[in-house]
């Protein structure tokens, strides 16, 4: 209940534009590294968490909420893969942005739910909706959207039967020098 308070204040926050990002230049696979190995904890024996596609890749960014949005999708993907199962994630340049990867070898995501997911509150179709112990409140995607867009990105999803689900995010790379600051931004919806 706690988790979910905090991140309905914190989407609140958000989208009054009253959140502010503390901008700086990041390296984006360090902090992939620094993501995988906090989630290999969660992943345990239970899956396979490896490293896919590396380069050198500097934004300039939220080095927080980028890790909180690294930290959402790997651990969704982890939580979705069933046992046995594979999440692969990877940093790369396409042009002038940056490419974050995270993959899973889980149940797809159903054609009728992904153009819903970054919603609040959206659960989607059973085998990839809560577990059990009853974590997660539909929340954490619409943080990661709102953290990505707000830099200047987006988030994509691609998912297909049999293969998996794959998280896309895109952030302008760093062009020269950043200008590092604390600024509240206004809201992109």
């Amino acid at each position: 209940m706690t988790r979910m308070v905090t991140d309905l204040l914190l989407l609140a926050q958000a989208e009054s534009g009253k959140l502010p990002l503390n901008l700086r230049l990041v390296e984006l696979d360090t902090l992939l590294l620094d993501a995988m190995q906090q989630m290999s904890v969660l992943a345990r024996d239970r899956i396979k968490l490896k490293l896919g596609e590396i380069d050198q890749v500097l934004v300039c960014a939220d080095q927080d909420r980028l890790k909180q949005v690294l930290v959402n999708l790997i651990a969704n993907a982890i939580t979705y893969t069933p046992a046995g199962g594979v999440v692969t994630v990877g940093v790369g340049k396409i042009e002038k942005r940056a490419r974050l990867t995270v993959s899973d070898t889980g149940p797809c995501i159903p054609v009728e739910d992904l153009p819903h997911i970054f919603e609040r509150f959206y659960r989607g179709e059973k085998s990839r909706t809560r577990q059990k112990d009853g974590k997660g409140f539909g929340l954490g995607l619409s943080i990661a959207y709102w953290i990505v867009r707000n830099h200047g990105g987006q988030i994509d999803v691609e998912s297909t039967i049999g293969k998996g689900t794959t998280f896309y995010v895109w952030l302008p790379l760093a062009d020269g020098e950043c200008k590092e600051s604390t600024q509240e931004l206004p809201v992109v919806s």
